[in-house]
């Protein structure tokens, strides 16, 4: 059933926008502000259900660990198997009743009891009532468990122990903790003017009208901070190529390339495209990036948002970067923006804290291959840049520190961002930055100078 079918039948508010698409999540596995996007666009709701849908659906995401603990206060066999969708209806109720000051716990029970009949779940109904029930009459007399243990840390903030252990073990109990901490936060939205046609002055007048405020960064240049209730997508300045939406993190790794003007570049790994259209401002459209990525459909929106942005130095094609498809020693620059676990971006997509460890394991293997085979492509005296938007030792120093032991025509070359001040002990052309360190995702870098 389609998410504008169900709607029809189970009628359009929030909350069981929420929940469908909470389930569409659980049973596709896809990325949250994609599902979401696409239940939203399905329905024609008010700006409060509109909101009210993002706020409880990102939310169950983002406590999933904390409300199971709750919640399993009040089932008489917490570990049983319950419905997919009496269990999400439970947790979307907990959430409001936990966590929503403004929603009344009457009407968190009474909502998702109704909600949970529309979809088809009646005979749970009683069930539902008196779990949600008896978690408002006690929840101020509700506790996590305190202290600083693993398990502690995994209900606070509702991150899979094995997740938690990883970061102790690379990055030592306190900088893991601030990390958690951090993740407690909204993030921010970071946006990359459109320096070819526009800068932050006549950028704030044509946002001005929309009640979108924009504030600019000193560095990197270009760079800003937008200040904005909607999707930035739905703004008339995007829609005609005056920004594109690119997080503080990403910003700072195509300031690490550093292009230059009529230099010929590749972005291996480019969809869709944030870190390719900024390189190419840099470059004040004059010279070449290479953009390739495997799939063919997402090669098409970096065709596309180069048109919107009006960049034509930038030629998109399809190809796997671990071929060899590059001619040999070409590029000025080459950027190696590898799939990972993404670890780093939890505050955006908070899906990804629970997917298993295990599954992370065989990404060095495909990131090394892409990191080797996209180096044959460099010139000498060319600039190798490796990044990735996770915080995993094995996915960033291990496949940096293996690269430059077995190819002996590549050295390091020191990073320097203007500033950032470093959290790890780390060799100079590496870089490893925190949401809370001056960047506004977690991500790595690695860069290496061919000889």
């Amino acid at each position: 059933m389609s998410p504008t079918e169900r709607n029809d039948r189970i009628g359009r508010n929030g909350r069981s926008v929420a929940l469908a698409a909470l389930l569409d999540m659980k049973n596709n596995d896809g990325y949250s502000n994609l599902i979401l996007d696409k239940h939203l666009r399905a329905v024609h709701l008010d700006s409060r259900e509109a909101a009210l849908a993002s706020v409880l659906f990102y939310g169950v995401l983002e406590k999933q660990l904390t409300l199971d603990h709750f919640l399993g206060l009040y089932l008489k066999s917490p570990q049983k198997k319950l419905d997919d969708t009496v269990r999400m209806s439970l947790r979307c109720g907990a959430y409001q009743i936990l966590f929503l000051d403004r929603v009344p716990d009457s009407a968190a029970v009474n909502e998702t009891v109704k909600i949970l009949k529309q979809f088809g779940k009646r005979p749970f109904a009683g069930f539902v009532n008196g779990v949600l029930r008896n978690l408002a009459r006690e929840k101020y007399s509700l506790l996590l468990p305190q202290g600083d243990t693993v398990e502690a840390w995994s209900l606070r903030y509702s991150v899979p122990e094995p997740l938690i252990s990883l970061w102790i073990d690379a990055y030592g109990r306190d900088l893991t903790h601030r990390l958690l901490e951090s993740f407690q936060d909204l993030p921010e939205t970071f946006v990359r003017m459109n320096t070819l046609r526009t800068d932050a002055d006549r950028l704030q007048n044509e946002l001005t009208p929309y009640d979108a405020s924009l504030l600019p960064l000193d560095f990197p240049p270009g760079a800003a901070r937008l200040e904005y209730r909607g999707s930035p997508a739905i703004l008339p300045a995007f829609e005609t190529g005056l920004f594109h939406v690119e997080d503080l993190s990403a910003q700072l790794v195509c300031a690490i390339v550093a292009p230059q003007r009529g230099q010929r570049l590749l972005d291996c790994c480019a969809a869709p495209g944030g870190k390719t259209f900024t390189l190419a401002q840099m470059m004040e459209d004059q010279g070449e990036i290479e953009a390739m990525d495997l799939n063919l459909g997402r090669v098409r929106l970096i065709e596309s948002g180069a048109q919107r942005l009006q960049l034509s130095c930038i030629l998109a094609r399809q190809g796997d970067a671990t071929q060899s498809l590059f001619e040999a020693q070409s590029f000025d620059r080459v950027l190696c923006d590898v799939p990972c676990s993404g670890f780093g971006v939890i505050r955006r997509k908070p899906e990804i804290r629970y997917r298993p460890i295990s599954q992370a394991q065989e990404l060095p293997v495909l990131q090394y291959a892409i990191l080797t085979n996209a180096a044959e492509a460099l010139k000498p005296g060319g600039i190798l840049v490796y990044s990735t938007c996770t915080l995993n030792p094995a996915e960033n120093g291990q496949v940096a520190d293996r690269f430059l032991s077995e190819n002996r025509s590549f050295a390091p070359y020191p990073i320097v961002l203007p500033g950032i001040q470093r959290v790890l002990p780390e060799p100079e052309h590496q870089l490893t930055l925190f949401p809370f360190s001056g960047g506004s995702d977690g991500f790595f870098a690695a860069v290496f100078i061919r000889k």
